[in-house]
């Protein structure tokens, strides 16, 4: 039975605009009773809205090229940049359309490195949680689970498996966070097998910050006045960073190429991003797919962005500038399983000055990494291999083979 309570709580979630999809989501209802067949056995992969260079993307490219026959469609915005990267590959639906509702109600499996990789991501949220209908939802991740993030509670999910990276993840998101056994596995992520033909190009930095919820719109519980990022605390150490004088000077002392490539919640306000140094090039998400930066790069400085565990898996070192600490844990994520200040792969340095003199330290030392990092990383990692998307549809084929038992 639904509880009432839960019922009007998460109708609070569904905006206005939101509302505007019950319509092709209507008549989508109207069609499942006459496409059930035709698309029970359909595999729906895809992300965010507008891409495809994630796990999604990645897992997706693997099936069509391992596995064309299982029948497998793309969801991904016609005009996103990333369409025509995609649809050579196979079958794609427009994101929110009548068709992507329809494959929605009706296909095997929905698998998304997006907790809102749907239709509408609240108003499918509205529907699940008050169980309305009963997903098929594979979460692939957008980045390792290291903190703990209220969103990711299983009161707040309906997945029937969520894909984990490293071993400490598997342990602590299967305890921390609520899920029955046999929701975690530990696969690797999809993008993973990608990044084993990583070719690095000497010398090349990259400095990637991450979004903060303060900063996204101005209701978000936060820091007072930061939701101005132009004027946020948040913009001016980045910029005291990226414009310091000492960094153009290890930049050419050691020859360094150095990007600049923020979250992609932060790409829209990439013009308030005044870097004035001219060692640094601001490098928009359009401009290149962020993997090949990655691969790309010998080093990285970031904050809290997970995306640093695609370079702990390649072996390479990561510097964390994290100036906000005491707020990015009270507004943002919680204290999870990784110790920025304690573990063998890198440590919390609150000062530009820190973090230009371990940058040069590293340019000294030819960007090694120590024996404690191997070390840990083959704890982190296991398996280590180009497997990963292989996992993921053994996991997958093995429970439709096991659902087809039952006449479906």
């Amino acid at each position: 039975m639904i509880s009432a309570k839960l019922f009007f709580r998460k109708l609070k979630d569904v905006k206005w605009r939101d509302l505007a999809s019950v319509f092709p989501m209507a008549a989508a209802l109207l069609a499942v009773p006459f496409k059930r067949k035709k698309y029970a056995d359909t595999w729906l992969i895809g992300e965010a809205d507008d891409e495809a260079r994630d796990n999604g993307y990645h897992f997706f490219r693997y099936m069509r090229s391992e596995h064309p026959e299982q029948p497998c469609i793309y969801f991904i915005s016609k005009d996103a940049h990333d369409w025509p990267k995609v649809a050579p590959l196979g079958p794609t639906v427009k994101t929110g359309s009548v068709r992507h509702w329809l494959l929605y109600f009706t296909c095997r499996w929905t698998i998304s490195s997006q907790k809102g990789g749907k239709p509408n991501a609240a108003l499918c949220n509205f529907l699940e949680l008050n169980q309305l209908i009963k997903p098929r939802f594979v979460f692939l991740q957008h980045g390792v689970t290291k903190d703990k993030n209220d969103w990711l509670m299983a009161d707040r999910c309906r997945f029937t498996y969520l894909i984990t990276a490293t071993t400490s993840e598997q342990a602590f998101v299967s305890k921390a966070f609520g899920y029955p056994d046999g929701v975690v596995h530990l696969t690797g992520f999809p993008r993973f097998d990608n990044l084993h033909d990583n070719r690095t190009i000497p010398n090349r930095v990259i400095i990637m910050p991450t979004w903060r919820t303060w900063l996204r719109n101005k209701s978000s519980k936060g820091v007072t006045g930061e939701s101005d990022i132009e004027h946020s605390r948040f913009m001016m150490c980045w910029l005291e960073l990226l414009n310091s004088p000492e960094l153009e000077r290890i930049a050419r002392a050691y020859h360094l190429e150095i990007l600049f490539y923020p979250h992609r919640g932060l790409q829209p306000h990439l013009a308030s991003f005044r870097v004035t140094n001219p060692m640094v090039r601001v490098v928009a998400s359009e401009e290149v797919d962020i993997q090949d930066v990655l691969k790309s790069a010998v080093l990285m400085i970031t904050d809290w962005s997970s995306v640093y565990f695609d370079m702990f898996y390649m072996k390479k070192p990561v510097i964390f500038y994290q100036f906000d600490e005491q707020e990015f844990r009270s507004y943002h994520y919680e204290q999870g399983w990784f110790d920025y200040h304690h573990n063998p792969f890198s440590t919390s340095l609150a000062e530009p000055a820190q973090v230009l003199r371990t940058l040069e330290e590293a340019a000294a030392g030819g960007f090694a990494v120590s024996d404690s990092f191997l070390a840990a990383h083959a704890k982190e990692f296991q398996p280590f291999d180009n497997r990963n998307s292989q996992r993921v549809y053994e996991l997958l084929s093995g429970k439709t083979e096991a659902e087809r038992g039952d006449g479906r």
